[in-house]
C-alpha cells in the first residue's frame, strides 16, 4: 500500500501551522520567525513557499505552496544515494532514511524535484515520514493535515489521493463552466 500526500496551493493560506505541527510531531526545535511573513527557520520536514504578490489582470495574486517529501513511487533520491541510506518501506511505500548510513553528501537534495531532503545539525538527511508513527497508532491524518485550517493537505493511499485530486479537478471544471 503506497501512501501519498496532496498539498493544495489553491487552498493554502500561509499560516505555517503545518510547519509547527510537523516540528512538534518530530521533536524538532521551534525557532523564531522574523520577519512575520518568513517561514520558520531550522530543520523542518515541511515547508511553505510564498509566490507573489503579482498582478493577474486587475487582481493581486499570491499563492502559498505547502511542500514536503512526496514519497515518489520511483524516487530519484533513493537512486542517487551512494550509501543506500534511503529506501522505500515495503508496507507503506514511504521513503525512509537510515541516518547511520547517511554520509551527508546531499546527492538526494540535488536530484529531488521538490527540494524535500533536509539536513540536521549532524549533517544527516531528514525527510517527512508521512507521520508513520501516527499511522501505526491508527490515526488517519498526518500532523500537518490534522491542523490545516484551510484543508489544503490530504493524505492517504495513492489511490485515495488520486481520487481526491480527480474530484478537485472535476469541481474546478464545473465551477469554470458555471462562470462562462
Amino acid at each position: 500500500m503506497q501512501r501519498a500526500i496532496f498539498r493544495d496551493k489553491d487552498k493554502c493560506v500561509g499560516c505555517y501551522a503545518c510547519v509547527v505541527a510537523c516540528k512538534m510531531e518530530h521533536g524538532l526545535a521551534p525557532t523564531p520567525v522574523s520577519p512575520p511573513e518568513a517561514e520558520p527557520k531550522g530543520v523542518s520536514l515541511t515547508s511553505v513557499y510564498r509566490y507573489g504578490p503579482f498582478m493577474e489582470g486587475d487582481r493581486v495574486i499570491q499563492y502559498y505552496v505547502p511542500m514536503s517529501c512526496m514519497h515518489c513511487v520511483d524516487a530519484p533520491c533513493i537512486q542517487s544515494c551512494p550509501k543506500s541510506a534511503l529506501r522505500k518501506d515495503a508496507e507503506t511505500g514511504i521513503t525512509v532514511v537510515d541516518k547511520e548510513k547517511c554520509i551527508g553528501c546531499r546527492f538526494c537534495l540535488w536530484v529531488c524535484p521538490y527540494g524535500a531532503p533536509r539536513y540536521n545539525e549532524q549533517g544527516k538527511c531528514e525527510l517527512c515520514d508521512l507521520c508513520e508513527r501516527r499511522f501505526h497508532e491508527g490515526k488517519k491524518k498526518t500532523a500537518c493535515e490534522a491542523v490545516c485550517v484551510a484543508s489544503a493537505i490530504f493524505s492517504g493511499t495513492i489511490e485515495e489521493v488520486a481520487d481526491f485530486k480527480a474530484k478537485k479537478a472535476a469541481k474546478k471544471l464545473v465551477e469554470g463552466a458555471a462562470v462562462i
